[in-house]
């Protein structure tokens, strides 16, 4: 069951990782025009590398430390 929630957490991180670049396209568009669109691009990008990467990072964590204790189990 765990495994499962993660894997979930880790695909709406990816869903909401697009998101938040296509709203940051859009609204850029519609302030700026084309050069607003790519403003927006790349503050959405930014933004979303920072805070989801965090989230990202803290997955990565829990799976490392979740082998490391199966690994040791094994050979313990």
């Amino acid at each position: 069951m765990r495994g499962f929630i993660s894997t979930s957490l880790d695909i709406i991180l990816q869903i909401f990782f697009v998101l938040m670049l296509l709203a940051g396209l859009f609204s850029g568009y519609q302030t700026g025009g084309f050069f607003g669109a790519i403003g927006g691009l790349i503050g959405a990008f930014l933004v979303g590398v920072v805070f989801l990467g965090a989230l990202f990072v803290l997955l990565d964590i829990r799976d490392n430390t979740k082998r490391a204790a199966d690994a040791l189990e094994r050979n313990g």
